[in-house]
Formats: structure tokens, C-alpha cells, sequence
């Protein structure tokens, strides 16, 4: 019985010392996962910061092209505001080439930015399936469509071309399809003398025939 009590004791003992160590075990394992939960909380967040920090950067550079954008436009606006409130280097009034034209204008130079702001009076609705188109012509005949123009209400139109081909010395009103693209069979309506550059003044002087019928009608 008494050997009993002692291996009873032995094994209470045991268990004793075993519970003590399970003290320190469990703490431990405890503190592992704790600090591995805090490693991964830690990445978790420095992910979360960096995908932050690259969106952050999109939408900067998104908006640095909006304003850029916006800048550009502003120029471009102002710039076109510029040369509408312009008198210009030179002022050629439209004269007609066609026996049936009714139409009239004036044009507004600026040969150094290679311009032109025309207006046109007496303009009617065009011809089923045509439309007016301004163009530039050069001295040898080759002709550029600078833009189409339709008549307003009271039978006036406006027109602000730039980048005008070297060379230009007419601005011309036609008659083409509606559509077409090139001028090839456009019908010449009034046409305008464009100066030379540094030339200024009124010009009151019919353009060339050679620059107004020109050799070529490609635009």
C-alpha cells in the first residue's frame, strides 16, 4: 500500500513537472503564431500601401494629361481667339468666277501664321447633295480643301482655316458632293487673292487666273 502511495506520488510529480513545462510551451507557440500573424498583418499592409500608392500615381499621372490636356486646348482656344479678334496682315474682298455666283465675302489674312478668316454673304442652300468648301490655292494651280461651310439663316458663313499650303494665293468658295473629299469636278464659286507674306493692306485686285482655275482641283 505504501509502495502504492510512492509511485502514486512519482507519477503526480511527473505530471507536475510536465504541466510546468507546458507553461512555458504554450506561451511560446502562442507568441509565434502571434508574432507570425503580426508579420503577416504587417505585409498585408505594406500590399495594401503599395497597391494604394500605384493607384495614387495613376490617378496623378491621369490628371497631369488631363491638364495637359487642358492647357493644350486653352492655347489652341486662345490662340484661334487671337486671330479672330486680329485685323490681319491684309483684307481681299471675294470676287465671282462663276456667272451664276451670287455669293460675296471678304477675307481676313495672316500670312506669318498661315491663316485665313473668311466670311461669306449671300449664301442660299446648296444644290441637293452638295455643300460649300473653302480652299486654298497656290500659284501652281494645286488646291487644299480647308473646311466646309454651311449657310446660316440670314445666308451668311465663317470659316477659320490655318496651316494653309506654302505658296497660297487664293482662298476660294466651291460647289462639290456632299461628302467627297477631294475637289476633283468642285465648282468655283468667288475666290479672294491671299498676300505674300509681309504684304499688307486692302487688295482690292481679282486673284490670277491662273491661281483662281488653277491646273489641278486635288484637295
Amino acid at each position: 500500500m505504501a509502495q502504492d502511495r510512492i509511485e502514486f506520488g512519482s507519477v503526480l510529480e511527473g505530471k507536475g513537472s510536465e504541466g510546468k513545462l507546458w507553461l512555458f510551451i504554450i506561451p511560446a507557440i502562442v507568441g509565434v503564431f502571434a508574432i507570425a500573424g503580426y508579420g503577416m498583418m504587417q505585409i498585408s499592409k505594406a500590399g495594401s500601401l503599395e497597391r494604394d500608392a500605384k493607384a495614387a500615381q495613376a490617378q496623378v499621372t491621369e490628371l497631369q494629361k488631363t491638364v495637359e490636356q487642358r492647357d493644350e486646348l486653352l492655347v489652341h482656344a486662345r490662340a484661334e481667339e487671337g486671330l479672330q479678334r486680329s485685323p490681319g496682315s491684309a483684307v481681299a474682298l471675294f470676287y465671282g468666277v462663276n456667272a451664276r455666283a451670287h455669293e460675296s465675302g471678304v477675307a481676313f489674312a495672316h500670312p506669318s501664321e498661315r491663316a485665313v478668316r473668311a466670311y461669306f454673304y449671300g449664301l442660299t442652300a446648296p444644290p441637293e447633295g452638295q455643300e460649300y468648301v473653302v480652299a486654298a490655292r497656290t500659284e501652281s494651280g494645286e488646291a487644299k480643301a480647308l473646311g466646309d461651310v454651311v449657310p446660316g439663316n440670314d445666308g451668311t458663313g465663317f470659316l477659320l482655316a490655318r496651316d494653309l499650303p506654302e505658296g497660297t494665293a487664293a482662298i476660294e468658295l466651291l460647289l462639290r458632293s456632299r461628302g467627297q473629299e477631294d475637289l476633283d469636278g468642285a465648282e468655283p464659286r468667288v475666290s479672294a487673292r491671299y498676300p505674300a507674306n509681309g504684304e499688307r493692306g486692302v487688295l482690292t485686285d481679282v486673284p490670277t487666273a491662273q491661281a483662281r482655275r488653277g491646273r489641278s482641283t486635288r484637295g
